[in-house]
């Protein structure tokens, strides 16, 4: 679900680039197959940044949260190299980041529901995270005289 969430909200940014880029006729003309390239790539990009930085997401306490808030900017900027390169293989490489930190800047409120997202997806690897090590540390009996 986190990835699935990251996915469509990787996409809304997408959008954004393609209505911001294309100016007033972006909003006349209909899409084109190259226009629905970059959501997909958006969305790839952002799911495949939150996978390099999977380990960055779902710790406990405030030190998680720090480490998260350090993550979403990781995953941000990996995502937004991947997805750039998907959508325009030289040039997107170099300016997909620096088109995600305008898009970013420029509409605080997509911002806003990006780190939502991310926080979200954090959460939702925190409750995962908190399943694997109930599975893997259990306590074991010590080791006292009682047991021999």
């Amino acid at each position: 679900m986190a990835y699935l969430g990251v996915a469509i909200f990787g996409a809304m940014l997408g959008l954004n680039v393609v209505l911001t880029l294309g100016g007033a006729a972006a909003w006349i003309t209909p899409f084109t197959t190259y226009n629905y390239w970059i959501m997909l790539s958006s969305a790839i990009g952002g799911c495949a940044g939150l996978y390099i930085g999977r380990d960055w997401m779902g710790h406990a306490g405030s030190r998680g949260a720090m480490r998260a808030a350090i993550g979403a900017v990781w995953i941000s900027l990996v995502g937004a190299v991947i997805g750039g390169t998907l959508a325009l293989p030289l040039y997107g490489t170099m300016f997909g980041p620096f088109t995600l930190v305008v898009t970013l800047f420029g509409a605080p409120l997509l911002a806003l529901v990006w780190a939502c997202a991310l926080f979200s997806a954090h959460l939702m690897f925190k409750v995962q995270r908190a399943e694997y090590d109930s599975i893997l540390y259990v306590d074991l009996p010590r080791n006292d005289s009682s047991y021999f």
